[in-house]
């Protein structure tokens, strides 16, 4: 019993530890990221990109807020059902926001809506902290809301904005 009770509460610390990033998504406030991710932490979702994909630690964590911030304002991750189990937690969220700046200096702004759901996946390591983050995301949702991919035809557009539009 002692061991299950030890692993509730090691769950709930990890979905706290996840919540306190998602929080720093949402406000910009990076003063307390060295607290929840580990100076090892990697972030996949950084891989594409030649310089990011270098950066690890807080250093990441804190340029992927900047970046994201200064794209889209009123950002706001709401978790919709977080689960843990070990070293694991998976978090559901709906992103939502006004795409009003470059997108890591890639995707110009153009005052959108966006609004798209991810599943993101977070390892915690020995140290307690976060050292690890995945995402899979509905990215076609999140670029054909800030106008990178469009319909292949004019008799698609209804049924692409219905299905991947904010509304």
């Amino acid at each position: 019993m002692k061991g299950h009770l030890f692993l509730l509460l090691t769950d709930e610390k990890n979905i706290l530890l996840v919540r306190r990033a998602l929080e720093t998504l949402n406000t910009g406030d990076l003063s307390g990221v060295s607290e929840f991710i580990s100076p090892h932490y990697f972030n996949h979702e950084s891989k594409m990109d030649p310089t990011r994909s270098k950066m690890r630690g807080p250093e990441e964590f804190m340029d992927t807020v900047k970046n994201i911030r200064k794209a889209v304002t009123d950002l706001h991750y709401e978790e919709e059902e977080t689960l843990a189990s070990n070293n694991k937690v998976i978090s559901i969220v709906k992103v939502t926001g006004k795409h009003t700046g470059s997108f890591f200096d890639f995707i110009p702004p153009t005052g959108n809506e966006i609004c798209y759901k991810a599943v993101h996946v977070h390892t915690i390591g020995g140290d307690g902290k976060i050292v690890e983050h995945r995402a899979v995301r509905d990215d076609l949702a999140l670029m054909y809301q800030m106008g990178v991919v469009m319909a292949s035809s004019p008799q698609y557009g209804d049924f692409l904005n219905a299905w991947k539009g904010t509304k």
